[in-house]
């Protein structure tokens, strides 16, 4: 026969007084004054804790127990006859280990027993734990879709390469960083009457030239690799030093 029927949510127990979750709590606050006294300021404490470790997150009852909410549950938190509990997840349980050692755990769940202080400084770690995970798990879910959307517009990009290079394959393209003609280069070209010889080698080669000569950063390297070209364009018989015949004129 039941002995005691609690006056909030009149459910009975075998016991007066019974912890229980009562199912008509619809907030953090109610459900600490449903608490003995002496365990609403350690609930109290908890609450604050997370409003300093989390000051993101929002207050909710979920499985009839405070939760602390932020995307998702980052804890639970309840109170026992002889404990409080939290429920932070197997995942903070496991890092947390080799500091839980006095404390009784099961998976995602700690237990502190009221006759041993709280570790306050221990759950605001776990809840900044928590936070952590989540932007985590988060950027992570971000990168995977960023990589399949990467994929796909790779994908479809390459099939529309390569319908652009069947219309182009025939066409000659110049891969080479392009450079333009110095005012020095084009003078000693016109000075020497080798324009002709200049142009008549193939494109890349005219590029290369101007490219090799404008790169050296010394004026007297310049000079010599101009002196070099214009020999080169007036022998016919080498590219940069390379055996080359070049066409006649």
């Amino acid at each position: 026969m039941a002995s005691w029927q609690c006056p909030n949510c009149m459910r009975e127990f075998k016991n007066k007084n019974q912890n229980h979750y009562c199912s008509n709590i619809e907030t953090v606050e109610h459900y600490i004054t449903q608490q003995p006294k002496e365990v609403q300021p350690l609930l109290d404490k908890i609450r604050n804790v997370a409003a300093t470790a989390a000051p993101h997150s929002e207050e909710r009852i979920s499985y009839k127990m405070p939760a602390i909410w932020q995307g998702e549950v980052l804890l639970h938190f309840a109170a026992f006859k002889k404990h409080i509990s939290i429920f932070p997840g197997a995942e903070a349980t496991a890092f947390f280990a080799d500091r839980l050692g006095d404390f009784k755990t099961n998976k995602g769940t700690i237990q502190f027993p009221l006759n041993k202080a709280i570790p306050y400084e221990l759950i605001d770690e776990i809840l900044r734990f928590r936070i952590a995970s989540l932007q985590r798990d988060a950027q992570k879910s971000a990168n995977k879709s960023n990589t399949a959307s990467n994929k796909k517009n790779i994908g479809k990009q390459n099939a529309q390469s390569r319908e652009k290079d069947k219309d182009i394959s025939a066409k000659p393209r110049m891969t080479r960083s392009v450079h333009e003609i110095p005012d020095f280069v084009a003078a000693a070209l016109e000075e020497s009457g080798l324009w002709g010889n200049y142009n008549a080698r193939p494109p890349y080669q005219r590029n290369d030239y101007i490219g090799w000569i404008s790169n050296a950063k010394r004026e007297e390297t310049r000079k010599k690799r101009l002196s070099q070209m214009l020999g080169e364009l007036q022998r016919g018989d080498a590219y940069m030093g390379m055996g080359y015949k070049a066409k006649t004129i």
